[in-house]
């Protein structure tokens, strides 16, 4: 397949996902992840790409994709994609802003027939977290240690992505050690006694600690994984279920705390 055959490819996605349809992702995507494929009970790249667009569809109804500059290595294409619209309907919590922006990342696609499978080469931390906080979905800079203007619950797999750089688990022997699950707590209680605020909440999976998260000013659950050594802490909001391993570095979804409840 040449190169003009492969853009035609993505150029005919784009147009199709400017004009709402959902199929496209199914028609045009490999089931796997550029590095990875998903285990049973998993859902496939179509899925997470489709319901992630979905969402932003609906919150940017005239949005615009366009992908540009196309260069081919093997079965590998390159390209820029850019995304642009204006912030009218909530997105993940952030009710619409009526700002209007664009954002244009590097990608690339290996095929696979006439399929492909989709990867973002140079997407960075801060590149990620500047488009977010365009759209008032994550606090800026200066404050990122106070609780966040609008109660957004990002995807976890976008969570995951941002913060470990990969769509796979990573190993971790400590999931198994999972002892507490929930708790009543909706505080940080050694931020309460120091009259500090804090924007998020996160609770140990060994004893059932509950201390503020690592962007607010004392960062108490840190503090506890350094001072005994629990490795496990998860998200308290009842939205949101992921866990966090400070030992490996690594985030998994909430699904393993249900064989401990």
């Amino acid at each position: 397949m040449s190169t003009h055959n492969r853009s035609e490819i993505l150029q005919e996605a784009a147009q199709a996902i400017n004009q709402g349809n959902q199929g496209v992702y199914e028609r045009v995507m490999l089931n796997d992840f550029y590095n990875y494929s998903p285990a049973d009970g998993e859902e496939s790249a179509p899925q997470v790409y489709g319901r992630i667009m979905a969402d932003i569809q609906s919150a940017f109804p005239d949005l615009a994709v366009r992908v540009a500059d196309f260069s081919e290595e093997g079965d590998e294409v390159s390209f820029n994609l850019t995304l642009s619209g204006t912030h009218r309907h909530d997105l993940w919590g952030a009710p619409g802003s009526g700002i209007s922006g664009s954002w244009t990342s590097a990608a690339a696609v290996r095929f696979s027939g006439d399929k492909f499978a989709i990867h973002w080469p140079q997407l960075a931390v801060p590149q990620i977290m500047g488009a977010m906080r365009q759209f008032e979905l994550v606090q800026p800079p200066e404050d990122m240690d106070k609780p966040p203007k609008y109660p957004v619950s990002l995807p976890e797999i976008l969570i995951k992505t941002l913060f470990t750089g990969q769509i796979a688990d990573k190993p971790c022997s400590h999931l198994q050690d999972i002892k507490v699950t929930d708790t009543d707590l909706q505080v940080c209680p050694q931020c309460v006694e120091a009259g500090d605020i804090w924007p998020g909440l996160r609770m140990c999976l060994t004893c059932g600690f509950v201390g503020c998260c690592d962007t607010s000013k004392n960062k108490h659950m840190k503090a506890h994984y350094e001072e005994t050594g629990h490795p496990l802490m998860r998200s308290i909001r009842l939205e949101e279920s992921w866990i966090w391993c400070y030992a490996d570095n690594a985030m998994y979804s909430g699904k393993h705390l249900e064989k401990f409840r």
